[in-house]
């Protein structure tokens, strides 16, 4: 078994899990915590290679951490996504093409592998875990987030249901995807002040309004 750590924009320490036994992910996922941000675990001898996240949700972060450790480019699979993900490695940044479904009402935003609420940061109050627990339960996801926002730059928090965790992120690429359809922002400022950069793009052969490839660029950093 080998753990390998990243940070993406600057922060949301991630830990990516090589040939961990089921039966010991929840454990080791539990005790990783008290370093990192999130934890997924990796295939990498499936075709393309996979990776789950703790709770099987959508992390467009360790997305990109896993993209950043399988290779130069090509394609890979995520829990809390239907679709095989492009991506591509730049001496900089990893760029990757997610297809989501996803559906915005107000300020809520659910996509395929997790939900946000979003609320201006002159809100103030910080969420209670019991909050974003409901909203997970009531939409039927894994995981559910809040995003405090003020111009380009967001405050993220993300419950995972599987874990029960509860975590303010540094960093929160499936947050900045949630606030670039609410704002129709591009370039989303992290709590790090690092950039996730969001574009949308229609996908030519799909006839739903509410599914779009989104290219998701970040710089991604792995941690010894």
């Amino acid at each position: 078994m080998t753990i390998h750590k990243f940070l993406i924009a600057g922060g949301n320490a991630t830990a990516l899990v090589q040939d961990c036994p089921i039966s010991h992910r929840t454990s080791l996922a539990a005790n990783l915590l008290r370093e990192v941000e999130q934890v997924g675990f990796m295939d990498l001898h499936a075709r393309p290679p996979f990776m789950e996240m703790m709770g099987g949700e959508l992390c467009i972060n360790a997305t990109l951490a896993f993209a950043s450790h399988v290779g130069p480019g090509g394609q890979i699979r995520v829990s809390g996504s239907e679709h095989p993900i492009s991506f591509e490695n730049t001496s900089k940044t990893t760029r990757a093409a997610i297809p989501l479904q996803w559906s915005m009402t107000g300020n809520l935003v659910l996509l395929e592998g997790i939900g946000f609420v979003l609320h201006p940061q002159s809100a103030g109050r910080v969420p209670a875990k019991n909050e974003l627990a409901e909203l997970c339960a009531t939409s039927g996801l894994p995981a559910f987030g809040a995003i405090f926002y003020s111009g380009e730059a967001i405050t993220p928090y993300v419950y995972v249901a599987a874990m029960d965790s509860y975590v303010p992120e540094t960093a929160c690429g499936s947050g900045s995807v949630a606030y670039s359809l609410f704002s129709g922002r591009e370039q989303i400022r992290q709590p790090t002040g690092g950039i996730i950069t969001v574009h949308r793009t229609t996908i030519a052969e799909s006839t739903d309004a509410d599914r779009n490839t989104f290219e998701i660029e970040a710089r991604v950093e792995p941690v010894c």
